[in-house]
């Protein structure tokens, strides 16, 4: 996240200040206020056909070399399941349809600082290669138990969130309308 020191709007020096119940920085001449709001994400819990999970390896940072959920940052204008769609085919070619909602989640990282990540459920076509872009070097679909260990604390909880969801809905009737 950019930390400003002058202000973006008429280039003078920013103050702390006490606004809106936190600290922020801020211009007293023209009155803006530096909010600094966290960068939205999306993640794909993205699953065949048979209920195996796409999982990737991370080529660059953050995570470098780590098995993870395809996923990536909302570009402007774009829905979080747009997002969410848009990133599992730039970095694997896969097309889905999402399933559901898991889960919406705040975290801080060290590299950009204050995220909002949504994750969705995706089911994948299985008509398509998995073919990988220059952001993944590894990927594929696994079963529960035979899948990489994922080091990626959030990327975890998605999992067991998703785990815990499932088992929800299995050990609920539906509705009868």
């Amino acid at each position: 996240m950019i930390s400003y020191s002058f202000c973006p709007v008429c280039s003078n020096p920013l103050e702390k200040g006490h606004i809106d119940g936190r600290t922020r920085m801020f211009c007293r001449t023209c009155g803006w206020i530096h909010y600094r709001n966290p960068l939205p994400v999306a993640v794909a819990y993205a699953v065949n056909r048979k209920n195996e999970l796409l999982v990737i390896r991370r080529a660059h940072e953050p995570a470098i070399h780590e098995w993870a959920l395809p996923g990536g940052f909302l570009e402007e204008g774009e829905e979080p399941h747009e997002g969410c769609l848009r990133e599992l085919m730039e970095e694997t070619s896969l097309h889905g349809e999402v399933e559901r909602l898991i889960g919406i989640y705040h975290r801080h990282v060290e590299l950009y600082g204050s995220l909002l990540v949504v994750a969705y459920k995706v089911v994948v076509s299985d008509h398509e290669a998995l073919v990988l872009n220059h952001e993944v070097s590894e990927g594929g679909f696994f079963s529960e138990n035979n899948r990489p260990t994922i080091n990626i604390p959030l990327h975890r909880h998605i999992i067991e969130e998703n785990r815990r969801l499932e088992n929800l809905s299995a050990s609920s009737p539906g509705s009868m309308l």
